[in-house]
């Protein structure tokens, strides 16, 4: 436990280095998924060999929602092993039950190194963007050897996070809850999605089509022009459309599911 816990201390060390945002509504300027050219943001990756053989460190360089650059650097240990529904976690990493933006609420909080990097890195944006926030609440990651979690399908190989919507007027809330549509904050629960799609290390997230709507028109305010909004969303396109980095899944809301891609330089990882 003292070991896991020194691994996610550094990963919010580095995170926590980057300059504090402005605290201005957020408004998109440059940052945009991955694949859009010719703002997407750079994945500039550097593994620099340890005096361990076996252990190297990663560095992930993006662009936030505010266009300055952001690195996040880490340990990699952990392998996420096949897909998220037929694999397993290798050497994992895993979160405590409390950390700086966040609190993680499911015994299942562990992940690949990468994961567990990028929602430290979420949290602290939310941090600073919204310096008196409630904190995020992280739910099912993996189980530590990723064997089946149930009830769920997935979330075997560290790669799948369930994250709560926020409720509005900063309610705090200690698990997922069924929040009425129009107490959801899709503002801020949206900014976290867009934080981490900013990253490039995104696949899908899963929301239910009748939420897609609500977090479709925030993506327009945040500043999305039409393009990006069709490659980030399925909505308007129905919800069977196998379009879209946000999708939908059934169930999902009161959370929304992240799956990432497969982390850098893992070779064992299969995506689905």
């Amino acid at each position: 436990m003292a070991r896991l816990l020194a691994r996610f201390l550094l990963l919010f060390a580095s995170c926590a280095s980057v300059k504090p945002l402005e605290t201005r509504p957020p408004v998109v300027t440059v940052a945009t998924p991955k694949r859009l050219p010719p703002e997407e943001p750079k994945i500039e990756v550097k593994v620099i060999q340890s005096s361990e053989p076996s252990s190297n460190r990663v560095r992930i360089a993006f662009l936030n929602l505010d266009g300055a650059p952001v690195t996040i650097t880490f340990q990699r240990n952990s392998r996420s092993i096949g897909s998220p529904t037929r694999g397993r976690l290798e050497n994992p990493n895993c979160l405590p039950e409390h950390g700086p933006g966040f609190i993680a609420i499911s015994k299942a909080r562990c992940g690949t190194d990468e994961t567990i990097a990028l929602l430290t890195y979420a949290a602290s944006e939310l941090m600073r963007r919204y310096p008196n926030s409630v904190p995020m609440v992280i739910g099912a990651i993996s189980d530590e050897d990723g064997d089946r979690l149930k009830p769920h399908r997935s979330h075997r190989s560290g790669r799948d996070v369930d994250i709560g919507y926020f409720a509005k007027n900063n309610r705090k809330l200690n698990g997922f809850a069924n929040i009425p549509i129009d107490q959801i904050d899709f503002e801020k629960t949206f900014f976290v999605m867009a934080t981490l799609i900013a990253t490039g290390r995104v696949q899908y997230i899963f929301v239910n089509y009748a939420l897609q709507k609500r977090f479709y028109e925030v993506a327009k305010a945040f500043g999305y022009d039409d393009q990006q909004l069709a490659i980030m969303f399925q909505y308007p396109r129905g919800k069977k459309a196998r379009v879209g980095i946000i999708r939908h899944d059934r169930g999902h809301l009161r959370h929304f599911h992240v799956r990432f891609v497969c982390p850098i330089g893992d070779e064992t990882c299969v995506l689905e």
